[in-house]
Formats: C-alpha cells, structure tokens, sequence
C-alpha cells in the first residue's frame, strides 16, 4: 500500500490503464506486431528456397546439417535481422503509448519512424547477455530483465545509451522495484503460459487433421498473438514511466529529446 501511495498509480490501475491504452487501439497495435511477423515469414521463405533448398517434409536436423558455412552465416544475419524488425516494433509501441497517452493521433508509419537503431541497444544487451551464459541464461535472462526494466522507456523516449537509460531508470523508480518486479513476473508467466498454449495446440490440431495446408498459417498466427504479451509489456512500462515523470514533476514530454536523435 505504501508503494502505491507513493506511485500515486497503483499496480491494478496501472494494468487496467494499459489494457484501455491497447484497447482504445487495438488495430495499431496488433498491426505493429504484424511486421516482425511479416519479417518473419519472408526470412522462412528465403532460408527455404533460396539459401537452403529441402523438400518440404525434410527435417529441420537434416537441413541444417546439410548447410555449408555461408548459408549458416546467412541463416544467421537473417534471425538477427527478425529480432531487430520486433524490437523496432516493441520500441515503437513504446512512442505510440507516449502519444496516445498525450492526447495526440500517432500512426504505425510515425511510430515506426520514430525509432533509431541507438534506442534499440538495451534490448540487444539483454539478448546477447542471455545467449552468451549459455544455460545459465535461465537465470540471466530474468534477472536482467528485471534490473533493466525501468530503463526500456527512458532509452527510447529520451534517446539515452543503454547504460545511461538503466541509471537513469532506476532513479525514476525511487523505491518502486516492487511494482517492476510484478510486471516482469506477468510478462514472463504470461509469455511461458502462451508458448505452452501454442505450441499444445499445433501439436493437437496436427494430431487431429495431419499436416493439412489449412493449418499452415496456424503456427504464425499463434507467435503474431504472443508478440502482443511483450508489446502489453512495453506499454505498461511506458505508463509506469510517463507517472513516474509526472510525480517528479517533469511534465514536458520526452518527445522533444527523443527526435534529438
């Protein structure tokens, strides 16, 4: 009680506001998440017929144990590439929130737009942190993305490094941890829970109808419906961040050093 009281917002208002923030447009966002999906599915096509032709039932094992060197350097850069196009859309989320919660009409191409590559950093630092401890990433992953959470708006609304937007987001907070930690738990509940869901569900349709090319747009329908849980993710703590500011009476809008940049 006395974390809210001293956040002025208190953690079941700060989710109902992100639910009527996604809601209110709910089209822009889901959009906005259709283009790591649609980078996605470009990437597939071109891992299978042009840098590693396989007949469609081949096994992924197979394929990727019949690739030379520069198609797995190419398979590479082009997952790193899908993972740039979804944070771009996770950051432009972000700025969407901040305008939508600014009273001001924002569309996909502007929130788009709006994103440089500096701002992306935080979460490239997340990544790569948890891909290089190897299995120790289990641990690594939440406990980074816990201590850097407050830090995601600042580096994108204020243009900041990724260091200087965990600093700085931690000042923010000032003893709302409590609130961060919540959110990350939901966020990571919330996405284990989905992935079980899905992938459960592909195996049952599979086992019910075959590989039937009707179910064939299932399994990217059902990742476009996870990216929404992060996209959620990043708008609550954007609104965390937006009344944070507001309570440290820094009423102007990050806006204006967001296009410094």
């Amino acid at each position: 009680m006395d974390e809210a009281n001293r956040s002025g917002m208190s953690t079941m208002e700060l989710l109902g506001e992100t639910w009527r923030v996604w809601r209110s447009h709910a089209g822009m966002f889901v959009l906005l998440m259709g283009i790591p999906i649609a980078a996605l599915a470009l990437m597939t096509i071109l891992v299978a017929y042009v840098i590693a032709p396989h007949p469609e039932e081949t096994p992924l094992r197979e394929v990727l144990l019949g690739m030379g060197l520069p198609q797995k350097v190419a398979v590479f850069v082009l997952f790193l590439g899908s993972f740039a196009v979804q944070y771009r859309a996770l950051a432009a989320s972000v700025f969407a929130t901040q305008e939508i919660r600014s009273g001001r009409s924002v569309g996909i191409l502007q929130a788009i737009r709006s994103v440089r590559r500096k701002q992306l950093r935080l979460f490239w630092m997340v990544m790569l942190a948890s891909m290089l401890t190897g299995p120790l990433g289990l641990i690594v992953f939440p406990l980074l993305a816990f201590g850097v959470a407050p830090g995601f708006p600042v580096a994108i609304l204020e243009n900041k490094t990724a260091f200087a937007a965990i600093k700085r987001g931690d000042a923010l907070a000032k003893g709302g941890h409590g609130r961060i930690a919540l959110l990350v738990a939901l966020w990571l509940g919330l996405g284990i829970a989905g992935v079980y869901a899905w992938v459960s569900s592909i195996v049952m349709l599979q086992e019910r109808f075959g590989r039937s090319w009707i179910l064939r747009p299932v399994p990217i329908l059902g990742f476009w419906l996870l990216l929404l849980i992060p996209e959620a993710y990043m708008i609550a703590l954007t609104l965390n961040y937006l009344e944070q500011r507001g309570r440290g009476g820094e009423i102007g809008s990050a806006a204006g050093v967001q296009t410094d940049g």
